[in-house]
């Protein structure tokens, strides 16, 4: 009864209204390592940042717990600036220690094997060319996570590929959170942009400083098709990003902050890297992108490889 409950209220982010604003976009998310591609799949690793998935619901205009920092702005439409949106989001992330193989539980002094349920808000105002992000989180970590189920549930489904793993002692069940605040900037012109970024999160989930850049390079095309349904524009795109993180308290690693339980010493210093590939037709969006990790730990030293497949929708103008 309790995981319904769980979910139902999870669950019910997505169904929260726009007001008076249109639906800007569907999006949604997969994070696994069972997605590096250049990989054999017998040798991809099944640790650390392991699993995760997010449902995201876009919409045009300030949010009603956003208004303040609206700025009177008004609607972003198709290449809308000094404008504002916001979006709803639920997702579950799933961590678990370095296992020999063979074995299927964590080796000792390894992270433990943490969940984290959550929902999520968020407004962004923007500009002529900056974007700012404000943001609140809430979650739990523990078993009401649904984290060591949903894990089960995918290594039965194909156990050929998935090793058996068996959960050591989770983190006591606790409720989450994190304030977040983004900004970032573009540059460049023609089909290369560039974009600084900056960041904080603070709170029990997540607590640290972020800086780094990204690149994207688009082209534009459109396809021979004669029947209208077919014909649109068509654009691909390569991106990256580098990251520094100075981070103070992480959740699945520092454990709970209200009450005794697993957890591992911090790396204060953490390094992030990704490329993609993005497609867009029309009004949809499709992307792979290649994430490494450096060690967020002291009993870890090589970095930690995973990639995440994405899919959204956005309204007709």
């Amino acid at each position: 009864m309790s995981r319904r409950l769980v979910l139902a209220a999870c669950a019910g982010v997505l169904l929260i209204p726009g007001g008076a604003h249109g639906q800007r976009a569907v999006s949604l998310r997969a994070d696994n390592d069972a997605f590096n591609f250049w990989q054999m799949p017998w040798v991809r690793t099944d640790e650390e940042y392991t699993s995760g998935v997010q449902a995201t619901v876009s919409y045009d205009g300030a949010a009603r717990w956003g208004r303040r920092w609206a700025r009177g702005r008004g609607d972003c439409g198709a290449s809308a600036t000094n404008c504002v949106s916001h979006s709803y989001a639920l997702g579950q992330d799933i961590y678990t220690g370095v296992r020999l193989k063979g074995r299927s539980r964590a080796l000792p002094g390894e992270r433990p094997d943490a969940g984290v349920l959550w929902i999520a808000a968020s407004q962004r105002v923007t500009g002529e060319r900056t974007n700012t992000d404000i943001g609140l989180t809430l979650g739990v970590i523990g078993k009401p996570s649904l984290a060591e189920d949903m894990q089960r549930l995918f290594h039965t489904i194909a156990p050929r590929l998935n090793r058996p793993i068996t959960w050591g002692r989770q983190m006591p069940a606790e409720p989450v959170f994190a304030l977040a605040l983004d900004h970032s900037r573009r540059l460049g012109a023609g089909a290369l942009q560039v974009q600084p970024h900056i960041g904080a999160s603070l709170g029990t989930l997540l607590t640290e400083a972020r800086a780094g850049a990204g690149t994207r390079i688009e082209r534009t095309f459109t396809l021979p098709f004669k029947r209208a349904v077919l014909a649109g524009p068509f654009s691909v795109a390569l991106t990256s990003d580098a990251q520094l993180r100075a981070v103070a308290r992480n959740a699945a690693l520092s454990g709970a902050f209200f009450r005794k339980g697993p957890s591992v010493e911090l790396r204060p210093l953490v390094t992030e890297y990704a490329g993609g590939l993005h497609l867009g037709w029309r009004t949809l969006d499709a992307s792979w992108t290649a994430h490494s990790t450096s060690a967020e730990h002291v009993g870890r030293r090589a970095p930690h490889s995973w990639s995440t497949l994405a899919l959204s929708w956005r309204a007709l103008r």
